[in-house]
């Protein structure tokens, strides 16, 4: 029997109305005999909530704390999606990140997920339940809750459906699926019915919102077909795969697929005389993203002067610290 996961948005469980509405999406998989693993995130702006809660009572939260507060969100949407569906007659059970088997590094924030064992949700799909996992959030070795960053959920429903050899992965949202551009922005935009993972994973990476970009290289890495559609409208959607030359475009192909761009992100730049040959200050720029977990997006170099573009938030910190290493420690 093929197993299908499906990962729901915050926006497609905000409501108890739009959480009856996946119900019944749910139940029409249920009974094509189907075994169903659903992965959900927090409803509409829980997150966002918590963190201004957790910023309310401490000045500055503690990361594994942080981390703790975070996941509440997405636990009580599954435990409320699986209520729901016990009422309707259907066996249904709702796992944690770590009752089901998601294994990370201890990088609270932005996690990386190390090995699922899927052998829980296996033994409760064998006993013809329907799963529903709470998204963006694993465990690491020592059992501290960690979450996976912003858009996690993607990455926890590409990751499962890949260690368990799904026939596909479904991402549900607000939207019809993949566009050419962000259809808010631009009225003409076109759907993609079909767009590779090495174009997509480009597409996130430069700040397209539609899928989390780790997710899309999970996707490539197992060869996990993804299917991003709207969860509430009945629409074929996007699919995201490896394009074969039968099935996708000519073998020269110069068609342009994707327009996008990337919001809250900060230039810093470093100047001293030929930086571009002094090795040990790079050497420290990069171990100090590594180390404060800093995402660096584009880099551009002169004789004077290494520009980096990381995200806007982190910014003041690491300009901070990079002030500290390279110059106050000099």
């Amino acid at each position: 029997m093929s197993i299908v996961v499906q990962k729901y948005g915050g926006t497609s469980v905000a409501t108890k109305e739009n959480l009856e509405k996946i119900c019944e999406k749910i139940i029409s998989y249920a009974s094509k005999k189907i075994k169903l693993v659903v992965i959900v995130s927090a409803q509409g702006k829980t997150t966002d909530n918590l963190i201004a809660k957790a910023n309310d009572y401490s000045s500055s939260p503690n990361k594994r704390d942080l981390d703790l507060l975070l996941t509440t969100g997405e636990i009580q949407t599954a435990a409320l999606l699986s209520m729901m569906l016990n009422e309707r007659g259907y066996n249904s059970v709702s796992l944690t990140g770590y009752q089901a088997g998601i294994i990370s590094d201890s990088t609270y924030g932005n996690a990386s997920i190390k090995h699922i064992y899927t052998e829980n949700i296996t033994r409760y799909l064998d006993s013809d339940n329907i799963v529903i996992v709470a998204g963006f959030q694993a465990v690491d070795k020592l059992g501290n809750i960690t979450t996976l960053g912003r858009g996690g959920s993607d990455l926890s429903a590409v990751a499962i459906a890949s260690s368990l050899k799904a026939t596909k992965c479904e991402i549900y949202s607000d939207i019809d699926g993949i566009y050419s551009a962000d259809p808010r922005i631009i009225s003409k935009a076109k759907l993609l019915k079909k767009i590779s993972y090495n174009e997509m994973l480009e597409a996130a990476s430069a700040g397209a919102k539609v899928l989390h970009n780790r997710s899309v290289n999970v996707g490539k890495k197992y060869n996990m077909p993804i299917y991003v559609k709207n969860s509430i409208k009945q629409t074929s959607g996007s699919l995201v795969t490896d394009c074969t030359l039968d099935e996708c475009e000519p073998i020269e192909n110069n068609s342009i697929k994707f327009i996008t761009k990337k919001d809250d992100i900060s230039k810093i730049c470093i100047v001293g005389d030929m930086i571009m040959s002094n090795k040990k200050a790079i050497t420290k720029i990069f171990n100090l993203a590594d180390k404060e977990n800093v995402t660096i997006y584009m880099i551009s170099f002169s004789e004077l002067a290494l520009n980096i573009i990381v995200d806007k938030e982190k910014a003041p910190s690491f300009m901070k610290k990079l002030h500290t290493i390279l110059i106050e420690e000099e």
